[in-house]
């Protein structure tokens, strides 16, 4: 009678354990593969980013070079028309855009239109009135640069950063 105990709690124990053991891996399984999926939808999202953001970028830029046209009496007569693309590039990019490049976009655009006021009506002011201009697409631009990255394998570590590389200000280069 001991040993059919014995056996028993043998046994209970062996298919608990058992189970534990396929429930942990299954859980495991589905783990690593949520993570794949979710790699892969940033990889697939990073071309489209890549080419909205370089137009958004481009045309941003178009719209700042307008309006410095403006400043020094050399009007371009194509700020209208950046600043209707630009509309266009702000909305595109808030819907896939994360949170960082939303809020840098949001403030170049704030910028631009604070900054054309004081330069139609033509007051002189002691600063540079696009500095805030500037000074926003230049966050604009390490936001966008620190959005593109490109997401590493999953389960592996990020590598570590180089150091003494400068980069360009628009295209990432050297």
């Amino acid at each position: 009678m001991d040993a059919a105990l014995v056996g028993l709690a043998g046994t209970t124990v062996g298919a608990v354990t058992g189970f534990a053991g396929a429930w942990l891996a299954q859980r495991g399984q589905l783990r690593i593969q949520q993570e794949q999926r979710v790699h892969a939808e940033q990889v697939r999202w990073l071309d489209d980013k890549k080419g909205l953001y370089r137009d958004l970028l481009i045309t941003l830029y178009g719209w700042h070079d307008s309006l410095v046209s403006i400043l020094k009496d050399e009007d371009d007569g194509k700020l209208f028309d950046y600043r209707l693309a630009a509309y266009k590039w702000i909305v595109e990019a808030s819907l896939i855009a994360r949170d960082e490049v939303r809020s840098a976009v949001s403030d170049v655009h704030r910028a631009l239109l604070s900054a054309q006021p004081a330069i139609f009506e033509g007051t002189p002011t002691d600063e540079w009135p696009l500095q805030s201009v500037e000074d926003g697409l230049s966050a604009l631009e390490d936001a966008l640069r620190a959005e593109l990255a490109m997401p590493g394998r999953v389960g592996s570590r990020p590598l570590p950063a180089r150091r003494g590389r400068t980069v360009g200000p628009i295209t990432g280069s050297p």
